[in-house]
């Protein structure tokens, strides 16, 4: 076991059992017992995501699936959204999702990118040596600006959907959303704002998806404390920005200090954001990171 996951399963513990034991009357404070870890399978047994051991039944639902339905499908590069709650030291799973942040055909392919319905996806070659043009995917990662940063690619079926799923920005009233390099036409929601998450289903066109089901946000329910890896958007001129994909929407006065290019760890609580950047990842930086958070759950 790596020294960061030995302190991290220590800080969620102590962190965890302190709130739980300040609430034993069952009025539980929204978030500690449902808390949303979003990210990238990194190992099995069950699944660790972003450092954190989640144990889940391998006949659990996998809620949204497109290459996977059962909890004992999931492979190291999905992509996955989960509740879960304290169990020991780590978690236990009560929903999972999977996130596929683009399934569609190949429009261009090379060693190093492939492009779906106009949006680009950076991919290595051992990714994507088995495809072609024209062949349909389903693509789990990370959306880093407006590129998706693929983790995993896997063959889609071409009778099923094309799907697209990230955040949407300058949104103007009647006018069709935009994620990454894709327009999405045919429906044009009313309710939706900045930063929001986007679940678009329909047809795939050479830059378009021709929507026919819209779905926004990344848990079924609000989660009062998410742990999400992922990129920062850049601030738009209101300080509006997003950790891409996550849910997580904050804004800012200083934009100079959010840096787009380095993937960051964030945990987000009563509207506060504790992040590090993976890049300068530390086991003691992680641990700060989480135990803010979490205590900030309990907070006013």
């Amino acid at each position: 076991m790596s020294l960061l996951r030995i302190v991290l399963s220590a800080v969620l513990s102590l962190v965890l059992a302190g709130s739980l034991l300040a609430n034993d009357d069952g009025e539980r404070e929204g978030g500690i017992l449902g808390t949303g870890i979003v990210g990238t399978i990194t190992e099995l047994g069950s699944i660790y995501v972003n450092g954190q051991h989640i144990r889940v039944a391998p006949d659990s639902a996998v809620t949204d699936g497109v290459t996977v339905s059962a909890a004992r499908q999931l492979l190291p590069g999905h992509t996955v959204a989960v509740v879960a709650t304290p169990d020991g030291d780590g978690w236990q799973a009560s929903y999972i999702r999977q996130i596929t942040p683009l399934v569609g055909p190949i429009q261009r392919l090379s060693d190093t990118e492939l492009s779906v319905m106009g949006t680009v996806v950076l991919a290595d070659r051992d990714m994507t040596a088995a495809y072609a043009t024209g062949d349909w995917i389903a693509v789990s990662g990370l959306w880093k600006g407006e590129q998706v940063v693929a983790s995993r690619v896997e063959p889609a079926s071409p009778n099923g959907p094309a799907r697209i799923e990230g955040n949407v920005f300058d949104i103007a009233p009647g006018q069709p959303l935009t994620i990454g390099g894709t327009e999405i036409t045919s429906l044009v929601p009313s309710h939706i704002q900045d930063g929001d998450v986007v679940r678009a289903v329909g047809a795939a066109s050479e830059s378009e998806l021709r929507a026919d089901r819209l779905e926004t946000g990344v848990f079924a329910e609000t989660q009062h404390v998410v742990f999400s890896e992922g990129y920062f958007s850049v601030p738009k001129p209101s300080g509006i920005y997003a950790l891409l994909g996550s849910g997580i929407v904050s804004y800012t006065d200083n934009p100079e200090m959010i840096d787009p290019t380095a993937k960051q760890f964030v945990c987000a609580s009563n509207a506060r954001l504790f992040s590090t950047s993976a890049d300068q990842l530390e086991a003691e930086d992680m641990a700060l990171v989480l135990t803010e958070c979490l205590s900030n759950a309990d907070g006013p």
